[in-house]
């Protein structure tokens, strides 16, 4: 599968890790769910979709703080289930 650099896809989003240290995570396509979609435990399948997303690997991933990992788990989540507008009364 081809590599889309995260910070160049409109739509993507800048995370900012404890360390300081800036990554991206793009918004996924259908395709990178299809991707991970044989793998059978959720939290791997999170663990190679975030990894797809963000132009790292799965053991880059692994690595991370609990806490900077939760930042990508929420935006992942974020993209998944994007919340909707509500109408203007």
């Amino acid at each position: 599968m081809q590599k889309l650099d995260p910070s160049k896809i409109p739509g993507s989003k800048e995370i900012t890790l404890s360390d300081g240290t800036k990554k991206w995570i793009r918004r996924p396509k259908v395709k990178d769910r299809l991707m991970v979609s044989d793998i059978k435990d959720e939290g791997e399948q999170e663990i190679a979709l975030i990894a797809n997303l963000t132009m790292q690997t799965k053991d880059e991933v692994a690595e991370l703080w609990w806490d900077d990992y939760l930042l990508f788990q929420e935006t992942l989540k974020s993209f998944l289930s994007p919340q909707k507008e509500k109408p203007l009364d």
